[in-house]
């Protein structure tokens, strides 16, 4: 029997908007955010998409996101956290080494392989807490989530997630499947126009 795990990026938070690398470190959502996630929050209620369990990172970002997209009780796994950036968390994301032509790997950098590892550990840990036919659902943040999805499916051209934009897997067994996209706040920019 499968098993359905919705990912689901945080909301935009005030490193977002002002273009600053956040992995480990932490900036509260902005009202934007707020709005991105409920429009996300009302898709999933529109939808009758109904979640079983909820985990989330540690970090607060995800933590607030969870908390509006759904009233049930949740944990919190330190797997989940977003990639330390090392020496650039805080700074302007231009300054990223591949945003210059150099690698995604950097000395202070968490390792993209460790990313991974966690990021599977995490997800096998919350697969074996389900039972057949449960439906999750995971707040956690866009670098972590998008190098799962690109590495576990065959959706290797994924984008990637822009706030509070989810993704839908079917698990059974070992084999996790792309199941479908969307991102709801995309109604929230074409009001604003």
């Amino acid at each position: 029997m499968t098993k359905i795990i919705y990912l689901v990026r945080h909301g935009q938070t005030f490193f977002n908007s002002h273009h600053l690398v956040q992995g480990r470190c932490d900036s509260p959502l902005t009202a934007v955010g707020i709005q991105q996630v409920k429009a996300t929050r009302d898709y999933f209620n529109q939808q009758g998409i109904h979640f079983d369990q909820a985990y989330t990172s540690t970090q607060e970002r995800a933590c607030d996101t969870l908390e509006l997209l759904t009233n049930l009780a949740y944990q919190r796994l330190k797997d989940l956290r977003e990639r330390d950036y090392g020496i650039f968390e805080g700074s302007n994301e231009f300054l990223l080494p591949w945003n210059q032509g150099g690698s995604e790997e950097e000395a202070t950098m968490e390792p993209v392989a460790h990313v991974l590892m966690r990021m599977r550990r995490a997800v096998s840990q919350i697969v074996d807490e389900m039972t057949d036919g449960q439906t999750t659902l995971i707040a956690a943040h866009g670098d972590l989530l998008a190098r799962y999805v690109r590495s576990e499916t065959a959706a290797t051209d994924f984008p990637g997630f822009k706030n509070a934009a989810w993704v839908k897997l079917a698990i059974e067994g070992t084999r996790v499947s792309f199941v479908a996209s969307g991102w709801p706040p995309a109604t929230l920019q074409k009001r604003t126009k």
